[in-house]
C-alpha cells in the first residue's frame, strides 16, 4: 500500500545539500579578507600622498611669502607629521620642497610616498629688502 506522498525524495534531497552554503563561504572567506586589505592598503597610500601634497603645496607657498627656511619645515611638518622628511632646495629664484613620508610596514609593496612643489622665490624676510632701503618717493632733499 502507498500513500502517495513524494515527502521522502524531497528530504533526501534537501539532506544532500545541506552545509553546501557554509562551504562555499568558507571558499569565499579569504578572497574577501585579502580584497578588503589590499583595498585598507591602497587607501593608506591614497591618504599618504594627499598628506604629502598639501604638505608640499603649504610649505612652497611659505616659500613664494618669503618666509625663513625653518618656518618653510615647520609648516611642512605640521602638514605632513613630524615623522616626514622636508627637503627645500633653491636654485635661479625657484624653490623647490620635496616632503616624504614613511609608510607603515604592514604595506609590503611600497615604503614611502613623496610630493614636491616649486614656487618662486619672493623675497627673504629674514633679511632688509631693497624697497625699505630706498628713501621714499616723496622725500626730495
Amino acid at each position: 500500500m502507498t500513500t502517495g506522498c513524494s515527502c521522502e525524495p524531497r528530504r533526501s534531497k534537501r539532506h544532500r545539500d545541506a552545509g553546501t552554503a557554509t562551504a562555499e563561504f568558507a571558499v569565499v572567506m579569504p578572497a574577501i579578507v585579502l580584497l578588503i586589505v589590499v583595498l585598507a592598503g591602497a587607501a593608506a597610500v591614497g591618504f599618504s600622498q594627499l598628506r604629502a601634497f598639501d604638505a608640499a603645496r603649504s610649505a612652497a607657498r611659505e616659500i613664494a611669502r618669503g618666509e625663513p627656511q625653518a618656518a618653510v619645515v615647520t609648516e611642512a611638518k605640521k602638514h605632513a607629521g613630524q615623522a616626514s622628511e622636508v627637503l627645500v632646495r633653491s636654485e635661479g629664484g625657484y624653490s623647490t620642497v620635496t616632503v616624504t613620508i614613511e609608510l607603515p610596514a604592514a604595506i609590503i609593496f611600497l615604503n614611502e610616498v613623496e610630493a614636491a612643489a616649486t614656487a618662486r622665490t619672493e623675497g627673504d624676510r629674514s633679511s632688509t629688502s631693497e624697497a625699505q632701503r630706498l628713501p621714499a618717493a616723496g622725500a626730495l632733499s
